[in-house]
């Protein structure tokens, strides 16, 4: 299979939102599709800002993923944003690609910044193997039962 990582176009809307479905209700809430949905409509302002870096991961002419960084709010506090990879493609390296991807990207545009991000309890334990920590956790912060961690970049 080949892969290829490149940046979002809009034409890449229906697929990442494909994506995103496939990981509810484990991953993400029933409401998230509608603030991921909106995330995505936003991103050409974003990109004209350059507040925003969102990248596809691409499997075979298939967009199979999606995540980014950037500027959280223009709050000159930077965070990964919305990655995901299609459930029918987790446990496959997709993920890590993705990831390796966004921190590589995060230290050629960032250097001297801090890099945070908020997940849950079904994947924090993979950004901790890549040098996350914890900083606050919030119980039941998504909804009953989907907890909120805080994350670091250790050495950020």
């Amino acid at each position: 299979m080949q892969t290829l990582l490149r940046p979002y176009t809009p034409t890449d809307k229906p697929a990442c939102l494909e994506a995103f479905i496939s990981n509810v209700p484990v991953f993400f809430t029933e409401g998230e599709i509608t603030d991921f949905s909106n995330f995505l409509d936003s991103l050409p302002r974003r990109f004209a800002e350059n507040s925003t870096h969102y990248y596809v991961v691409v499997v075979d002419d298939r967009v199979i993923g999606a995540g980014g960084l950037g500027d959280k709010d223009n709050s000159d506090v930077y965070s990964l944003a919305w990655g995901l990879v299609h459930n029918d493609f987790h446990k496959k390296g997709y993920g890590e690609t993705l990831l390796k991807h966004r921190l590589a990207e995060f230290q050629r545009l960032y250097p001297s910044k801090q890099l945070v991000l908020d997940t849950t309890q079904h994947s924090y334990g993979f950004f901790e193997k890549y040098g996350f920590e914890v900083t606050k956790f919030t119980a039941d912060f998504y909804e009953e039962g989907m907890h909120r961690y805080d994350m670091v970049l250790k050495n950020s």
